[in-house]
């Protein structure tokens, strides 16, 4: 579904606030029970998980950091401490069928004393068709002493502060498509807009451009690896790929189609490609998709997902018809990470905003269970689904939304 979708409701242009009960949402034919699926799957890890890396403290004599994914810095010595390098940060594998997986995240660690050096901690392997291998971390030098051997300064890590006010980490929580200052408020990490254009704000999370090809203008190939060649050289690192293809009022394609324009969506290896979204009853479709991509030797990096409650139940506290559907996308072959994209619950799945919330709050607290599960993104253009007011203020739902972690 996109921006300028509707369900029997109005349509709504882009730019408009989030909420408000504005419908942009679409996309024919019902899900059965809310894309409820058969369970199984072998859930995985598609890359390394962020370590949280904590500030050294101050003392005299030298005082004590962590490093990288948590190496200790020196201990108190007189003259300045020993500060001990990073850990090693590890580096993503490669995937069968081609996915990239993310390394591990970077860190500086160790205290730095006076005249000494600050350790650097590992690097984050970096993804592509196949990730970096690890990096290891160089320790700190010695501090020489001064005339009283006065103690080292605290040692700083090097991650940011995150928009969360945890330690930064890796973007997680997103949204569709909100205000920059709606963003700010719903402290989410990511968002996208169905386009490779980001608003003009700075703020709000990073954006992620989609090639949504819709309306489906049946691009050339050509087309379609000078535009993947914009978004490189504009520093972009993901790039989402066609929105809703099994749908007649999205991208509108067939699976040859996908095929065909495939190789130029992943022409530049400098970009990570997320595989195309189906509606959550386009299994058949999508499994066609991978099982192409894998008979003619292409890259799909990530599996990008879509699913929406629909049946009365669906939308249950613990979530477990959206669990059957991540476990149907895990055992799909190649191992790759999933970026949940669009979701929420629409039809008799959402009768009161309580539902929706022990819904969302259950789906969190279930997704902890899937490491694979990269990325998430609410989509509030349904009724009791809203994240944010017409004045822009935060809904009840919003602001649980808004509690939790933004960064993984």
């Amino acid at each position: 579904m996109n921006h300028f979708k509707s369900i029997g409701m109005v349509v709504f242009a882009l730019g408009v606030a989030c909420g408000g009960g504005k419908s942009q949402h679409g996309g024919g034919g019902t899900q059965g029970t809310g894309g409820e699926v058969g369970s199984g799957g072998v859930s995985g890890t598609g890359g390394g998980t962020p370590a949280t890396v904590a500030p050294g403290s101050g003392g005299s004599g030298g005082v004590t950091g962590v490093g990288g994914t948590g190496g200790w810095g020196g201990s108190t010595a007189t003259g300045g401490s020993l500060a001990a390098g990073g850990t090693t940060g590890t580096g993503g594998t490669k995937a069968t069928g081609g996915a990239s997986s993310r390394g591990g995240t970077t860190g500086t660690g160790g205290a730095q004393a006076a005249g000494g050096a600050t350790p650097a901690g590992g690097t984050k392997g970096t993804g592509g068709a196949t990730s970096t291998g690890p990096v290891t971390g160089t320790g700190g030098t010695k501090a020489t002493g001064g005339a009283t051997g006065s103690g080292g300064t605290a040692g700083t890590g090097a991650t940011t502060a995150a928009i969360d006010g945890g330690a930064a980490g890796l973007p997680y929580k997103g949204v569709a498509s909100c205000t920059c200052a709606e963003r700010t408020s719903l402290k989410v990490s990511w968002y996208y807009n169905w386009t490779v254009s980001p608003d003009s704000c700075t703020t709000g999370g990073e954006f992620v451009p989609m090639y949504s090809n819709h309306p489906n203008t049946n691009p050339t190939a050509d087309a379609v690896a000078a535009q993947i060649t914009k978004l490189v050289n504009a520093g972009y690192k993901d790039v989402l790929g066609f929105n809703e293809p099994n749908k007649s009022d999205q991208a509108n394609m067939t699976v040859a189609d996908a095929i065909a324009l495939w190789p130029a969506m992943t022409s530049n290896p400098n970009i990570l490609v997320g595989s195309p979204a189906t509606s959550a009853d386009g299994q058949s479709w999508f499994t066609d998709f991978m099982n192409q991509v894998t008979t003619n030797g292409l890259r799909v990096d990530f599996i990008a997902l879509h699913w929406y409650g629909w049946n009365a139940g669906s939308c249950d506290a613990k979530a477990a018809n959206l669990e059957s559907y991540i476990k149907w996308a895990e055992n799909i072959p190649g191992n790759r990470p999933l970026w949940l994209t669009e979701w929420g619950c629409m039809n008799a799945s959402n009768p009161d905003v309580a539902t929706v919330q022990a819904f969302f709050l259950g789906a969190v607290a279930m997704f902890a269970k899937h490491p694979r599960l990269e990325r998430y993104a609410w989509y509030q253009w349904d009724t009791n689904n809203e994240l944010t007011n017409s004045d822009h203020s935060l809904t009840a739902l919003g602001t649980v939304y808004a509690s939790q972690p933004s960064t993984r």
